[in-house]
C-alpha cells in the first residue's frame, strides 16, 4: 500500500474556528496536510483520504511548539468558505465606504 501526503498552505484572513477542535485560531498561515492511502486491487492507482491535519505554527520569532490537529475535511472547508465570505463582505464595505467618500467630496 502506497501512502502519499499533500501539503499546502492556507491564509486566513480572520480569526477561525473549527467546530470539533473548540478552539479560535487567529488570522494568518496555516499548513494543511492531507494524508491520502492507496487502494489496492486495480491496475490504477486510486487514492482515499485518510486524514487531515492543521498545522498550527508559533508566530514568527516567538518561540513555541508546534501544533497538530486532526479535522474533518468538511469542518476545514466550512471555516475556508466562511473566511472567503468574510473577506469578499469586508472588500464590499471598503468599497461603498471609498465611493461615499468619493461621492461626499464630489458634493462639496
Amino acid at each position: 500500500m502506497v501512502r502519499r501526503t499533500n501539503k499546502k498552505v492556507i491564509q486566513f484572513q480572520f480569526p477561525f474556528a473549527i467546530d470539533e477542535i473548540r478552539k479560535v485560531f487567529p488570522p494568518g498561515e496555516y499548513t494543511i496536510e492531507t494524508e491520502e492511502e492507496s487502494i489496492p486491487g486495480s491496475s490504477i492507482v486510486h487514492f482515499r483520504h485518510v486524514e487531515t491535519v492543521l498545522v498550527v505554527r508559533p508566530p514568527k520569532g516567538k518561540p513555541g511548539p508546534t501544533q497538530f490537529w486532526a479535522v474533518p475535511p468538511d469542518a476545514l472547508d466550512k471555516a475556508i468558505a466562511k473566511d472567503a465570505d468574510q473577506s469578499l463582505e469586508a472588500k464590499r464595505r471598503d468599497h461603498a465606504v471609498e465611493m461615499a467618500n468619493k461621492n461626499k467630496s464630489k458634493s462639496e
